[in-house]
C-alpha cells in the first residue's frame, strides 16, 4: 500500500467516483484504504482541488540556549537521568522531548561499562612493567601466574548512562568496581603457556598458614613437573611470607622489585588476569 497516491491516482480516483464507483471500489481499485478515498473526496467536492495539505506542525519548544543547558548537564552528570536533566536545566519539553534532543546531541543511553579503579601509581608502574619485560618469548615462556578467584553470590546492578558513541570505557562513563557481597566459593589456580596449571578450592578461609599449604603443597610440586629448572613466579599482589628449607627460598615479599633465587624467582606485576580466567573456564 502507497504512502501516498500521485496526483494522477487522485484524479483517477475521482474520476472513477464520478462514473458511481463506490469507495470500497476505488479503494481496492488503488490499493488504499476506504478512508483515503474519502478524504480525497470531500476534499474535491468542497475545495475543488486534489493537492495534498502540507502540514507545517508545531514549532521547537526549546531554544537553543535550552539544549545547550541540557547538554552541558549531562556532560558534567552523565550518570543522571533525562527525569533528572529536565528538572535541573528547567527544559520546557516533555520527558520524550528530553530524550529525543540528547539522542539528537549525540547521546545514547547505554549500561555503564565496569572498571578497575586505577591510581596514577597504578597507571606508571604498569608502563614501567611493559618497557621493563618488553622482550621475546624467551622470558615469558618461562612466567606462571597465579591468582585467587572468589565467586560471588551477589551482582552488581546494571546502571545507565549518557554517553556518546566510542566512549563506553573512558573515565568519565565507567564504575570502578569494588569486591562485595557474599561469596559462594573461593579458589586458587596458576597458568603457564605450556600448561593450564592447577585449579584449587579452598574450602576454609584463605589465612596466612592455608596459603603457606598451597603453596607449598599444591603450586611447587605442580609446577616443577612443567619447570623442572628455574621459573618466574608471578601474584596479582604483594605478599609477605618468607620461608627458607635446606638453603632453598620458596617465597620472597620483595615489594616490587625483581630477585634470582636458585630454584625460583618472585615478583610483584600488575594484576593479570590469566588464572582467573581458568578458573571461570572449569
Amino acid at each position: 500500500m502507497p504512502r501516498h497516491l500521485s496526483e494522477a491516482q487522485r484524479a483517477r480516483a475521482i474520476a472513477k467516483l464520478e462514473e458511481n464507483w463506490s469507495l470500497t471500489e476505488v479503494a481496492a481499485e488503488l490499493n488504499v484504504s476506504k478512508c483515503c478515498i474519502f478524504y480525497i473526496k470531500k476534499r474535491w467536492q468542497g475545495e475543488q482541488r486534489l493537492q495534498r495539505t502540507i502540514r507545517q506542525g508545531i514549532g521547537k519548544v526549546s531554544t537553543e540556549n535550552e539544549d545547550n543547558a541540557l547538554v552541558e548537564f549531562i556532560n558534567h552528570n552523565p550518570f543522571e537521568t533525562a527525569v533528572k536533566a529536565r528538572e535541573e536545566t528547567l527544559f520546557p519539553g516533555s520527558l520524550r522531548t528530553t530524550q529525543r534532543r540528547l539522542k539528537q546531541c549525540g547521546f545514547k543511553n547505554c549500561v555503564a561499562a565496569h572498571k578497575m579503579f586505577l591510581t596514577e601509581e597504578h597507571k606508571q608502574r604498569r608502563v614501567q612493567f611493559a618497557n621493563e619485560f618488553l622482550q621475546g618469548n624467551e622470558f615469558w615462556n618461562n612466567v606462571m601466574f597465579s591468582d585467587e578467584k572468589t565467586f560471588q553470590s551477589s551482582k552488581n546492578e546494571r546502571l545507565h548512562v549518557y554517553r556518546s558513541r566510542n566512549t563506553r570505557f573512558e573515565e568519565n562513563y565507567t564504575l570502578s568496581t569494588t569486591n562485595s557481597g557474599r561469596f559462594s566459593v573461593n579458589v586458587w589456580a596458576w597458568i603457564s603457556v605450556h600448561d593450564p596449571g592447577v585449579c584449587w578450592q579452598i574450602n576454609d578461609r584463605l589465612t596466612s598458614a592455608h596459603y603457606t599449604n598451597i603453596l607449598e603443597n599444591v603450586m611447587l610440586p605442580s609446577v616443577r613437573q612443567v619447570f623442572p629448572e628455574n621459573f618466574v613466579f608471578q601474584h596479582v599482589r604483594n605478599f609477605t611470607y618468607h620461608k627458607e628449607r635446606d638453603g632453598e627460598v620458596t617465597v620472597v615479599s620483595l615489594g616490587g622489585r625483581m630477585v634470582k633465587e636458585k630454584m625460583l624467582k618472585v615478583g610483584f606485576l600488575p594484576r593479570i588476569r590469566h588464572a582467573e580466567n581458568v578458573s571461570i573456564q572449569v
